[in-house]
């Protein structure tokens, strides 16, 4: 018999089942070390087990607080760096246009539709009195808490026993860093998606226990604040139900395809009105993208698809464009996660029946992503009648789930195997091997986690900006290049445009001025993305193609390309000014000693 802490104990429970009550106290007592004793056959009234209860629930209260925070504590260490994130510099922006329309109005990416409606909706208002820098800190800090809180409370609806997602939460991140497919990362940044994974560990715990009522619930709210995190989970989890009730109906009916059936029927008669429910929340994700898309005619969707799939996306949606030692890498992954079922198959351990529904959740992600390398090989063939169609289904992320799945059911079994080394007659052997996998997992997390920081940069900018062998010139080009853009905030009008380099993605947060084109900002809506290719063609492949980069254009051209894009200013490299093949008469406003050095140059195109 089974006592949950938030029930008391009634005088009709204790006198039925008195024997096992007394049991269940000494047992308390004696591993909690608690006070009180209950003695075989004493006239114990149903108090002091209540008494117990509550000392036991208060125990379990702060545990769990304590826990939950050490699991957020492991996720501050691993994404804790200054921001922008990779993807900060890009969601934030568009949130705090969201609020506020007059900010670097008229740029190509911010004026956009919103995919991610919900989330600027419902939390990009904090950044009207807050600063984008601690904007991201308060929505990092709030999203690590929900991802903690869920990762935490699907740890111990596994484990019954507390603590052990702490390492199960290093663990997975060591995973998810090192051995992704596509590139998908859960603890991050503060955006959409981390609120949405957020939401689907909690409808995890509920698919474990088959309360799916309110897992239909928690994926529709996934699914509002990101469409396709929410989306391709609902869909893994439905699989999962459909194996969990079908294993049922053979387990408690006798077989036949009617008994099956009419089962099948009465299940979806009452998951019917979850369903729905979870289906209309999810509306909030779905139509923002969909009515974008109906924005053009098929043509042009077609074209900017192909576009975003095979130009701006590829390494994320194209299996082609995955290295292969990714491709290798998450290889041993899945033959590591195939290995531990064929392992937990063949053993009855308390928490396996849990083990067992999570792997047929991430089977049924592996499945998506197969379908997504299916549609990458047609994708590839040209004279296929599919191959367009294919290709432009390859934008919905199809191993991006796997990609969260997969490290996620490894590194919760394994600390769940673990943790059972630990249990009941366990050899000092096991305990020793337990002790040392745990120590080497830690210690690998920690050596991840210096890695992470060794390079001071925010992310954003460690992906963006010009990396020298000379880490002293790289730190000296970051801190040029955050001046020139705090100059620019503070000296030029705030309605001002920018011709920016190609290598870099956070002009907009640190000067707050609209940019012609960033690689980064891809539009949200069909109509942009043409525009935004085409200015990539005439902008960003010359600084490629030429060492002088746009210099190698006489003025005339510069501010003919000025006047064609609204631009107002020329924000370049200072080495293309000095390999310019000819002297220009653009006004050089920053730095305005013309004879200095700065890495970074400012010139006025009218």
């Amino acid at each position: 018999m089974q006592f949950q802490s938030k029930f008391s104990i009634s005088s009709t429970v204790w006198q039925k089942h008195r024997d096992t009550i007394e049991n269940w106290l000494r047992f308390q007592i004696s591993r909690d070390g608690l006070s009180g004793t209950v003695e075989p056959g004493s006239n114990s009234e149903p108090g002091v087990a209540n008494s117990i209860l509550k000392r036991k629930n208060r125990i379990a209260g702060w545990q769990t607080y304590v826990e939950t925070f050490l699991v957020f504590v492991i996720f501050a260490l691993f994404a804790g760096q200054l921001p922008p994130d990779v993807n900060e510099s890009h969601y934030l922006t568009k949130a705090k246009y969201f609020w506020n329309s007059q900010w670097c109005q008229g740029d190509i990416f911010l004026s956009s539709s919103f995919s991610h409606w919900l989330f600027y909706f419902s939390l990009g208002w904090m950044t009207r009195w807050m600063t984008l820098e601690s904007y991201a800190w308060v929505g990092r800090i709030v999203t690590w808490l929900f991802i903690a809180f869920g990762w935490r409370k699907l740890c111990y609806t596994i484990f019954q026993k507390q603590w052990i997602s702490i390492l199960a939460a290093a663990f997975f991140l060591l995973l998810n860093d090192r051995f992704h497919l596509a590139g998908e990362w859960v603890v991050g940044g503060f955006e959409a998606k981390g609120l949405a994974y957020g939401f689907v560990l909690l409808a995890m715990t509920k698919i474990l226990v088959q309360h799916w009522s309110l897992a239909w619930i928690y994926l529709g709210l996934a699914s509002a604040f990101h469409v396709l995190v929410g989306g391709w989970a609902t869909l893994a989890a439905l699989f999962t139900w459909f194996l969990v009730n079908n294993a049922q109906v053979e387990k408690d009916r006798p077989r036949g395809w009617s008994t099956w059936a009419n089962h099948f029927r009465d299940s979806i008669a009452k998951q019917f009105v979850w369903l729905v429910m979870g289906g209309t929340i999810a509306l909030i994700g779905v139509l923002p993208p969909l009515l974008a898309d109906q924005s053009a005619d098929r043509a042009t969707n077609e074209l900017t698809q192909q576009i975003y799939v095979n130009h701006r996306i590829a390494h994320h949606l194209t299996f082609s464009a995955f290295p292969t030692i990714h491709v290798a890498r998450f290889g041993l992954l899945v033959l590591a996660w195939a290995f531990l079922l064929r392992g937990i198959q063949k053993r009855s351990i308390p928490g396996g029946q849990f083990i067992r529904i999570f792997y047929l959740f991430t089977f049924g992600t592996l499945l998506i992503s197969f379908a997504g390398l299916v549609l990458s090989g047609l994708a590839e063939q040209k004279s296929s009648d599919y191959a367009l169609f294919c290709n432009n289904l390859l934008r919905f992320y199809w191993f991006r789930l796997s990609d969260f799945a997969v490290p996620a059911c490894l590194s919760i079994t394994g600390c769940w195997l673990i943790g059972n080394w630990w249990e009941g007659d366990a050899r000092a052997s096991q305990r020793i091997a337990g002790g040392l996998v745990a120590f080497v997992l830690m210690l690998a997390f920690a050596a991840l986690v210096q890695q992470r920081h060794a390079d001071p940069r925010p992310r954003a900018d460690q992906r963006s900006l010009p990396s020298y062998l000379d880490s002293g010139r790289t730190m000296a080009t970051f801190r040029n290049w955050k001046k020139v853009c705090f100059w620019i905030k503070e000296n030029t009008p705030s309605d001002a445009a920018f011709i920016t380099p190609d290598s870099q993605q956070t002009f907009k947060w640190y000067a707050q001025r609209k940019e012609v084109v960033c690689w980064k900002d891809i539009p949200q809506d069909p109509a942009g993305i043409l525009e935004w290719k085409h200015r990539l063609n005439q902008l960003y492949e010359p600084q490629r193609r030429y060492d002088a980069g746009l210099m190698s254009y006489d003025d005339q051209q510069l501010k003919a390309i000025g006047r064609a894009f609204g631009a107002d200013y020329l924000l370049i490299p200072q080495r293309h000014l000095e390999l310019a093949t000819t002297a220009t008469d653009l006004q050089q406003v920053y730095p305005e000693d013309v004879h200095s050095r700065s890495t970074y140059v400012v010139l006025k195109l009218d």
